[in-house]
């Protein structure tokens, strides 16, 4: 009775072993390129707003890594309609690329890859993780990110503005009643 139980068993903690180990390659895309797999992901997750990560790159043919991809394989970000080519440069494992980047925009980047590995073309678009708000990882107290301190500071430069014009507009209202006053008075003493 006891053989029954511990086959199921072994196999059950060996399968959710293999599912904890593979959870942080979870955010990593793959994608084929004639005989390359390429697994593309960033370095650190999650990706956070302002803090320094790199896009990884792991390049294989048949589970054999492949090097020498940084001088053939071009990268550029994008987002919202603007784009920055990155720099591969080689990982601390052979096959591993890593294009360094520090976000400053929470949202969907995009990476485009270009050029060749091998003599095989390359042009695809891949959209890694979403990068998120520092304040994910922030605490007690989450700080307010850039977008947002920019949003307040465009709202009170409105509010700045309005404030001047109405001023001025008060100023001159006033200088408008002193004349008036003036004008009165004068009259009055003929």
């Amino acid at each position: 009775m006891k053989k029954r139980f511990a086959r199921p068993f072994i196999l059950l903690v060996l399968l959710s072993a293999s599912l904890v180990i593979a959870l942080p390659a979870a955010a990593h895309t793959g994608i084929e390129v004639g005989p390359y797999s390429l697994v593309i992901g960033w370095l650190n997750e999650p990706p956070v707003v302002g803090e320094r990560n790199a896009i990884l790159i792991e390049v294989t043919e048949k589970g054999a890594p492949v090097s020498g991809v940084e001088g053939t394989l071009e990268v550029t970000f994008s987002y919202g309609g603007r784009t920055r080519t990155g720099n591969l440069e080689p990982g601390d494992a052979p096959g591993v690329y890593l294009i360094p980047l520090i976000p400053t925009v929470r949202g969907q980047y995009e990476l485009i890859l270009g050029g060749s590995i091998g003599s095989e073309p390359v042009d695809v678009t891949v959209e890694p993780e979403e990068v998120l708000s520092a304040a994910v990882l922030q605490f007690p107290e989450p700080a307010a990110d850039n977008h947002t301190l920019q949003t307040q500071l465009n709202e009170l430069t409105a509010a700045l503005a309005a404030t001047r014009d109405l001023a001025i507009g008060g100023l001159a209202l006033g200088a408008l009643g002193l004349l008036a006053g003036a004008a009165a008075w004068l009259r009055g003493r003929k």
